[in-house]
Protein backbone atom coordinates (compact mmCIF):
# COMPACT_ATOMS: atom_id res chain seq x y z
CA UNK A 1 0.00 0.00 0.00
CA UNK A 2 3.15 2.38 1.04
CA UNK A 3 4.98 2.08 -1.92
CA UNK A 4 2.13 1.92 -4.66
CA UNK A 5 0.88 5.39 -2.84
CA UNK A 6 4.88 6.68 -2.80
CA UNK A 7 4.56 5.74 -6.82
CA UNK A 8 1.41 7.10 -7.20
CA UNK A 9 2.06 10.41 -5.61
CA UNK A 10 6.08 10.96 -6.36
CA UNK A 11 7.38 13.24 -8.74
CA UNK A 12 10.53 11.95 -10.99
CA UNK A 13 13.53 13.84 -9.95
CA UNK A 14 15.63 13.04 -13.12
CA UNK A 15 19.28 14.41 -12.11
CA UNK A 16 21.95 14.65 -9.69
CA UNK A 17 23.55 17.93 -12.30
CA UNK A 18 23.73 20.99 -9.88
CA UNK A 19 23.84 22.85 -12.67
CA UNK A 20 21.23 21.02 -14.76
CA UNK A 21 17.93 22.52 -16.17
CA UNK A 22 15.29 22.49 -13.45
CA UNK A 23 11.72 21.07 -14.92
CA UNK A 24 11.53 17.84 -12.74
CA UNK A 25 12.07 19.98 -9.39
CA UNK A 26 9.24 22.11 -10.53
CA UNK A 27 7.10 20.76 -8.55
CA UNK A 28 8.09 21.90 -5.41
CA UNK A 29 7.39 25.53 -6.22
CA UNK A 30 3.92 24.76 -5.40
CA UNK A 31 5.10 22.32 -2.47
CA UNK A 32 6.68 25.36 -1.42
CA UNK A 33 3.70 28.09 -2.15
CA UNK A 34 3.00 31.63 -0.50
CA UNK A 35 3.09 30.98 2.93
CA UNK A 36 6.54 29.80 3.08
CA UNK A 37 8.85 32.12 5.39
CA UNK A 38 11.61 30.01 5.72
CA UNK A 39 12.83 26.41 4.16
CA UNK A 40 15.37 24.12 5.90
CA UNK A 41 16.94 21.24 4.11
CA UNK A 42 19.24 18.57 4.95
CA UNK A 43 20.28 15.32 4.25
CA UNK A 44 20.95 12.16 6.60
CA UNK A 45 24.92 12.69 5.57
CA UNK A 46 27.13 15.51 4.31
CA UNK A 47 29.26 13.20 2.26
CA UNK A 48 26.95 12.33 -0.70
CA UNK A 49 27.89 13.88 -4.46
CA UNK A 50 24.32 13.33 -5.15
CA UNK A 51 22.14 14.79 -2.17
CA UNK A 52 24.35 17.85 -2.31
CA UNK A 53 24.25 18.07 -5.70
CA UNK A 54 19.98 17.78 -5.35
CA UNK A 55 20.24 20.59 -2.67
CA UNK A 56 22.15 22.91 -4.85
CA UNK A 57 19.62 22.45 -7.41
CA UNK A 58 16.70 22.81 -4.85
CA UNK A 59 18.48 26.13 -4.05
CA UNK A 60 18.51 27.67 -7.65
CA UNK A 61 14.90 27.15 -7.80
CA UNK A 62 14.07 28.32 -5.03
CA UNK A 63 16.46 31.75 -5.75
CA UNK A 64 15.81 32.17 -9.35
CA UNK A 65 12.05 31.57 -8.77
CA UNK A 66 10.40 31.59 -5.68
CA UNK A 67 12.18 34.78 -3.82
CA UNK A 68 14.05 33.33 -1.70
CA UNK A 69 16.97 35.94 -1.04
CA UNK A 70 18.87 34.37 1.80
CA UNK A 71 21.22 31.57 1.74
CA UNK A 72 21.77 30.69 5.39
CA UNK A 73 24.60 28.32 6.27
CA UNK A 74 25.65 26.22 9.16
CA UNK A 75 28.99 27.95 9.40
CA UNK A 76 30.56 30.73 11.04
CA UNK A 77 29.60 34.34 10.64
CA UNK A 78 32.43 36.04 9.65
CA UNK A 79 33.20 33.34 6.98
CA UNK A 80 29.52 34.01 6.08
CA UNK A 81 30.35 37.63 5.88
CA UNK A 82 33.45 37.22 3.22
CA UNK A 83 31.21 34.68 1.36
CA UNK A 84 28.28 37.27 1.32
CA UNK A 85 30.77 39.53 -0.10
CA UNK A 86 32.11 37.18 -2.89
CA UNK A 87 28.45 36.86 -4.09
CA UNK A 88 27.63 40.24 -3.49
CA UNK A 89 30.98 42.32 -5.13
CA UNK A 90 33.13 39.52 -6.68
CA UNK A 91 36.03 40.44 -4.04
CA UNK A 92 38.11 37.28 -3.36
CA UNK A 93 38.58 33.77 -3.88
CA UNK A 94 35.50 31.83 -3.04
CA UNK A 95 37.36 28.23 -3.51
CA UNK A 96 39.86 30.01 -0.83
CA UNK A 97 37.15 30.89 1.85
CA UNK A 98 35.78 27.74 1.27
CA UNK A 99 38.78 25.67 2.71
CA UNK A 100 38.57 27.74 6.25
CA UNK A 101 34.70 26.74 6.39
CA UNK A 102 33.90 23.41 8.32
CA UNK A 103 34.91 20.45 6.36
CA UNK A 104 31.03 19.33 5.14
CA UNK A 105 31.21 23.00 2.87
CA UNK A 106 34.49 21.84 1.27
CA UNK A 107 33.05 20.47 -1.42
CA UNK A 108 32.86 21.17 -5.49
CA UNK A 109 28.96 21.56 -5.39
CA UNK A 110 28.82 23.99 -2.48
CA UNK A 111 31.62 26.12 -4.80
CA UNK A 112 29.09 25.68 -7.72
CA UNK A 113 26.64 27.04 -5.54
CA UNK A 114 28.20 30.03 -4.69
CA UNK A 115 29.36 30.51 -8.23
CA UNK A 116 26.07 30.75 -9.51
CA UNK A 117 24.91 32.84 -6.69
CA UNK A 118 27.27 35.31 -8.04
CA UNK A 119 26.00 34.73 -11.68
CA UNK A 120 23.13 35.62 -10.28
CA UNK A 121 23.50 38.73 -9.01
CA UNK A 122 24.94 39.86 -12.06
CA UNK A 123 22.63 38.77 -13.94
CA UNK A 124 19.84 39.95 -12.16
CA UNK A 125 20.59 42.78 -9.34
CA UNK A 126 17.45 42.76 -8.01
CA UNK A 127 17.24 39.64 -6.92
CA UNK A 128 19.89 40.51 -4.31
CA UNK A 129 21.20 36.56 -3.56
CA UNK A 130 22.82 37.01 0.47
CA UNK A 131 24.72 34.36 2.04
CA UNK A 132 25.38 34.33 5.51
CA UNK A 133 26.39 32.16 8.29
CA UNK A 134 24.60 31.45 11.09
CA UNK A 135 26.79 29.48 13.47
CA UNK A 136 28.57 30.95 16.90
CA UNK A 137 30.90 28.02 17.47
CA UNK A 138 33.75 30.32 16.50
CA UNK A 139 32.89 33.93 16.77
CA UNK A 140 35.82 35.83 16.46
CA UNK A 141 37.21 39.26 16.90
CA UNK A 142 35.04 40.84 13.69
CA UNK A 143 32.10 40.37 16.48
CA UNK A 144 33.73 43.00 18.86
CA UNK A 145 34.97 44.94 16.22
CA UNK A 146 31.43 45.17 14.79
CA UNK A 147 30.02 46.18 18.41
CA UNK A 148 33.03 48.27 19.99
CA UNK A 149 32.36 50.49 16.61
CA UNK A 150 28.86 51.07 17.09
CA UNK A 151 29.31 51.77 21.11
CA UNK A 152 31.91 54.43 19.93
CA UNK A 153 29.43 56.11 17.10
CA UNK A 154 26.34 55.79 19.39
CA UNK A 155 27.08 55.85 22.78
CA UNK A 156 30.59 56.90 23.04
CA UNK A 157 30.50 57.72 26.69
CA UNK A 158 30.26 53.95 27.85
CA UNK A 159 32.53 52.46 25.55
CA UNK A 160 35.39 52.16 28.17
CA UNK A 161 32.68 50.38 30.34
CA UNK A 162 32.04 47.89 26.96
CA UNK A 163 35.99 47.41 26.71
CA UNK A 164 35.91 46.22 30.09
CA UNK A 165 33.62 43.67 29.71
CA UNK A 166 35.19 42.45 26.31
CA UNK A 167 38.53 42.81 27.86
CA UNK A 168 39.38 39.56 28.30
CA UNK A 169 36.93 37.99 25.97
CA UNK A 170 37.92 39.00 22.30
CA UNK A 171 40.40 36.35 21.07
CA UNK A 172 43.62 37.86 20.75
CA UNK A 173 44.50 35.18 17.57
CA UNK A 174 42.86 32.14 16.54
CA UNK A 175 39.37 30.85 17.70
CA UNK A 176 40.31 27.63 18.53
CA UNK A 177 43.04 28.39 20.53
CA UNK A 178 40.95 30.87 22.72
CA UNK A 179 38.25 28.47 23.18
CA UNK A 180 40.50 25.79 24.57
CA UNK A 181 41.67 28.87 27.00
CA UNK A 182 37.45 29.32 27.79
CA UNK A 183 37.43 25.74 28.68
CA UNK A 184 40.12 25.28 30.68
CA UNK A 185 39.25 28.06 33.18
CA UNK A 186 37.99 26.60 36.53
CA UNK A 187 34.48 28.84 36.61
CA UNK A 188 33.52 30.37 33.02
CA UNK A 189 30.67 32.02 34.65
CA UNK A 190 32.17 35.89 34.45
CA UNK A 191 32.98 35.20 31.40
CA UNK A 192 29.39 34.49 30.26
CA UNK A 193 28.31 37.60 32.44
CA UNK A 194 30.55 40.22 30.32
CA UNK A 195 29.40 38.73 27.43
CA UNK A 196 25.52 39.31 28.68
CA UNK A 197 26.28 42.86 30.07
CA UNK A 198 28.00 43.76 26.87
CA UNK A 199 24.53 42.49 24.67
CA UNK A 200 22.82 44.75 27.07
CA UNK A 201 24.89 47.75 26.79
CA UNK A 202 24.31 47.81 23.62
CA UNK A 203 20.45 46.45 23.32
CA UNK A 204 20.44 49.83 25.62
CA UNK A 205 22.22 52.23 23.57
CA UNK A 206 20.50 54.72 21.30
CA UNK A 207 18.75 53.25 17.92
CA UNK A 208 21.45 54.68 15.00
CA UNK A 209 21.53 52.90 12.23
CA UNK A 210 23.45 49.77 12.63
CA UNK A 211 21.85 49.08 16.01
CA UNK A 212 20.13 45.64 14.85
CA UNK A 213 23.54 44.54 13.18
CA UNK A 214 25.71 45.45 16.66
CA UNK A 215 22.58 43.51 18.61
CA UNK A 216 23.19 40.85 16.56
CA UNK A 217 26.82 40.67 17.09
CA UNK A 218 26.68 41.05 20.51
CA UNK A 219 24.71 38.08 20.72
CA UNK A 220 26.61 36.04 18.41
CA UNK A 221 29.26 36.77 21.30
CA UNK A 222 26.67 35.80 24.23
CA UNK A 223 25.78 32.75 22.29
CA UNK A 224 29.36 31.58 21.99
CA UNK A 225 30.29 31.47 25.59
CA UNK A 226 26.92 29.92 26.12
CA UNK A 227 27.83 27.01 23.63
CA UNK A 228 31.48 26.50 24.65
CA UNK A 229 30.23 26.35 28.46
CA UNK A 230 29.25 22.76 28.47
CA UNK A 231 29.93 19.50 29.94
CA UNK A 232 27.25 20.11 32.82
CA UNK A 233 24.87 17.90 31.53
CA UNK A 234 25.78 13.89 30.62
CA UNK A 235 22.45 13.96 28.72
CA UNK A 236 23.94 16.79 26.11
CA UNK A 237 27.43 17.31 27.17
CA UNK A 238 28.63 19.36 24.21
CA UNK A 239 25.86 21.91 24.42
CA UNK A 240 23.78 20.52 21.34
CA UNK A 241 20.40 21.85 22.94
CA UNK A 242 21.86 25.72 22.73
CA UNK A 243 23.57 25.17 19.19
CA UNK A 244 20.20 24.01 18.35
CA UNK A 245 18.79 27.08 19.46
CA UNK A 246 21.20 29.25 18.09
CA UNK A 247 20.56 28.41 14.48
CA UNK A 248 17.09 28.62 14.91
CA UNK A 249 17.40 32.17 16.66
CA UNK A 250 20.17 33.56 13.91
CA UNK A 251 17.88 32.30 10.90
CA UNK A 252 15.20 33.65 12.68
CA UNK A 253 16.96 37.42 12.74
CA UNK A 254 17.52 37.22 9.36
CA UNK A 255 14.60 36.33 7.94
CA UNK A 256 12.46 39.56 10.18
CA UNK A 257 15.67 41.90 9.75
CA UNK A 258 15.48 41.48 5.89
CA UNK A 259 11.85 40.40 5.54
CA UNK A 260 13.34 37.86 2.71
CA UNK A 261 12.43 34.91 2.51
CA UNK A 262 15.27 32.56 4.18
CA UNK A 263 16.34 29.04 3.02
CA UNK A 264 18.71 27.13 5.65
CA UNK A 265 21.10 24.35 4.63
CA UNK A 266 22.71 21.85 7.34
CA UNK A 267 21.81 18.56 7.75
CA UNK A 268 18.56 16.70 8.72
CA UNK A 269 19.16 16.32 11.82
CA UNK A 270 19.27 20.00 12.63
CA UNK A 271 16.54 21.33 9.77
CA UNK A 272 13.38 18.79 10.09
CA UNK A 273 10.56 19.87 12.17
CA UNK A 274 11.97 17.65 15.14
CA UNK A 275 11.37 18.51 19.19
CA UNK A 276 12.03 15.06 20.70
CA UNK A 277 14.53 14.07 18.44
CA UNK A 278 17.14 11.09 19.34
CA UNK A 279 20.64 11.26 17.72
CA UNK A 280 22.71 8.21 17.22
CA UNK A 281 26.52 7.93 15.87
CA UNK A 282 27.89 4.72 17.31
CA UNK A 283 30.44 4.24 19.52
CA UNK A 284 28.75 7.23 21.29
CA UNK A 285 25.76 6.97 23.43
CA UNK A 286 22.40 8.32 21.56
CA UNK A 287 21.57 11.66 22.36
CA UNK A 288 18.58 13.67 22.71
CA UNK A 289 18.17 17.68 22.35
CA UNK A 290 15.28 19.66 20.63
CA UNK A 291 16.76 20.98 17.10
CA UNK A 292 16.75 24.22 15.10
CA UNK A 293 13.62 22.78 12.95
CA UNK A 294 11.70 22.50 15.75
CA UNK A 295 12.55 25.89 17.71
CA UNK A 296 11.98 27.35 13.80
CA UNK A 297 8.42 25.40 13.26
CA UNK A 298 7.52 26.53 16.86
CA UNK A 299 7.99 30.24 16.09
CA UNK A 300 6.86 30.50 12.50
CA UNK A 301 4.49 26.93 12.41
CA UNK A 302 3.72 26.50 8.83
CA UNK A 303 5.31 29.42 7.92
CA UNK A 304 8.38 26.91 8.29
CA UNK A 305 9.11 24.17 5.41
CA UNK A 306 10.89 20.90 5.97
CA UNK A 307 12.70 19.41 3.53
CA UNK A 308 14.18 16.09 3.89
CA UNK A 309 16.83 14.05 1.59
CA UNK A 310 17.11 10.69 1.97
CA UNK A 311 19.20 8.33 0.08
CA UNK A 312 19.50 4.24 -0.89
CA UNK A 313 23.39 2.61 -0.61
CA UNK A 314 26.42 3.35 -2.58
CA UNK A 315 29.73 5.10 -0.78
CA UNK A 316 30.27 8.79 1.05
CA UNK A 317 33.35 11.18 1.89
CA UNK A 318 32.72 11.79 5.15
CA UNK A 319 35.04 14.50 5.28
CA UNK A 320 37.54 15.65 2.45
CA UNK A 321 40.59 13.44 2.63
CA UNK A 322 38.71 11.07 5.23
CA UNK A 323 38.94 7.43 4.21
CA UNK A 324 35.23 6.98 2.13
CA UNK A 325 32.16 4.75 4.07
CA UNK A 326 30.40 2.04 1.77
CA UNK A 327 26.86 2.54 3.08
CA UNK A 328 24.75 -0.87 1.91
CA UNK A 329 21.15 -0.89 0.86
CA UNK A 330 18.54 -0.19 3.92
CA UNK A 331 16.89 -2.42 6.02
CA UNK A 332 14.22 -2.56 8.46
CA UNK A 333 14.04 -0.49 10.88
CA UNK A 334 15.51 2.19 8.59
CA UNK A 335 12.33 4.39 6.64
CA UNK A 336 14.83 3.90 4.10
CA UNK A 337 14.17 0.91 3.34
CA UNK A 338 10.73 1.12 2.52
CA UNK A 339 11.79 4.69 0.37
CA UNK A 340 14.34 2.93 -1.69
CA UNK A 341 11.66 -0.36 -2.06
CA UNK A 342 8.72 1.77 -3.54
CA UNK A 343 10.21 1.23 -7.06
CA UNK A 344 9.59 5.03 -7.69
CA UNK A 345 13.08 5.83 -8.63
CA UNK A 346 14.99 8.58 -7.57
CA UNK A 347 12.04 11.11 -6.05
CA UNK A 348 10.23 14.40 -4.72
CA UNK A 349 7.05 13.56 -2.44
CA UNK A 350 4.73 16.04 -0.81
CA UNK A 351 3.79 13.92 2.45
CA UNK A 352 1.22 16.59 2.87
CA UNK A 353 -0.93 15.45 0.75
CA UNK A 354 -4.48 13.39 0.68
CA UNK A 355 -2.99 9.79 1.52
CA UNK A 356 -5.20 6.17 2.28
CA UNK A 357 -6.09 5.81 6.04
CA UNK A 358 -3.06 2.79 6.10
CA UNK A 359 -0.71 5.30 4.29
CA UNK A 360 -1.49 8.12 6.85
CA UNK A 361 -0.98 5.93 9.81
CA UNK A 362 2.24 4.73 8.28
CA UNK A 363 3.44 8.09 7.49
CA UNK A 364 2.65 9.48 11.41
CA UNK A 365 4.05 6.31 12.92
CA UNK A 366 7.70 6.69 14.88
CA UNK A 367 10.13 5.81 12.58
CA UNK A 368 13.96 5.38 12.01
CA UNK A 369 15.66 7.28 9.63
CA UNK A 370 19.75 7.10 8.53
CA UNK A 371 22.11 9.41 9.93
CA UNK A 372 26.12 9.12 9.03
CA UNK A 373 28.64 10.88 10.70
CA UNK A 374 32.13 11.23 10.14
CA UNK A 375 32.11 7.69 11.86
CA UNK A 376 30.16 4.87 10.24
CA UNK A 377 30.23 1.42 10.44
CA UNK A 378 28.75 -0.58 7.58
CA UNK A 379 28.04 -4.06 9.77
CA UNK A 380 26.06 -1.63 12.19
CA UNK A 381 24.21 0.64 9.49
CA UNK A 382 20.47 0.79 11.53
CA UNK A 383 22.61 2.07 14.14
CA UNK A 384 23.47 5.30 13.11
CA UNK A 385 19.99 7.06 13.01
CA UNK A 386 17.88 9.81 14.04
CA UNK A 387 14.22 8.65 15.77
CA UNK A 388 11.82 10.01 17.92
CA UNK A 389 9.66 11.22 15.68
CA UNK A 390 7.32 10.47 12.72
CA UNK A 391 7.77 10.91 9.08
CA UNK A 392 4.58 13.76 8.64
CA UNK A 393 6.19 15.18 12.41
CA UNK A 394 9.68 15.73 10.69
CA UNK A 395 8.97 16.72 6.59
CA UNK A 396 6.57 18.30 4.38
CA UNK A 397 8.65 17.46 1.25
CA UNK A 398 11.03 14.51 0.69
CA UNK A 399 13.82 13.86 -1.72
CA UNK A 400 15.07 10.43 -2.69
CA UNK A 401 18.22 9.78 -4.24
CA UNK A 402 18.51 5.63 -4.37
CA UNK A 403 22.49 5.86 -5.61
CA UNK A 404 25.09 7.83 -3.86
CA UNK A 405 28.87 8.64 -4.67
CA UNK A 406 31.54 10.56 -2.09
CA UNK A 407 30.84 14.24 -2.76
CA UNK A 408 33.77 15.75 -4.24
CA UNK A 409 36.66 17.81 -2.32
CA UNK A 410 37.69 21.06 -4.03
CA UNK A 411 40.06 20.93 -6.11
CA UNK A 412 43.29 23.60 -6.48
CA UNK A 413 41.59 27.23 -6.65
CA UNK A 414 41.25 29.27 -9.36
CA UNK A 415 41.62 33.13 -9.19
CA UNK A 416 38.13 34.99 -9.14
CA UNK A 417 37.73 37.94 -11.14
CA UNK A 418 36.48 41.15 -9.08
CA UNK A 419 32.78 41.60 -10.31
Amino acid sequence: MVGEWIRGAAHPVRTADPLAPLDDLRPLLAMVGERTAVAGFGAGTRGARELLALQARIARLLFAEADFRVLALDQDAALGAALDAYVRTGAGDVAALLRAAEPFSRTGETLALLRWLRALRRARPEAAPRVVGVSPRETGAAAYDAVTAYVRRAAPERLAELASHYAELRPPGAVPDHTRRYQALPDRRPWREHARAAHDLVAAAPGHEGHAWARYQARLIVQYHALHDHGHDPLDPHNMAHYERSFAENVLWWHRHTGHRVLFWSSSSHTARAPGRVVSFPPDPPGLSPNAGGHLHADLGDRYLSIGLTFGAGELAPYTGAPHHRVPTPVPPLVESVLDGAGAGDFLLDLRQRAPRRVAEWLARDVTTRLVGPRHDPRRDPDHHMTGGSLAEWFDVLVHRRRVTPARPLGPATPEAAG
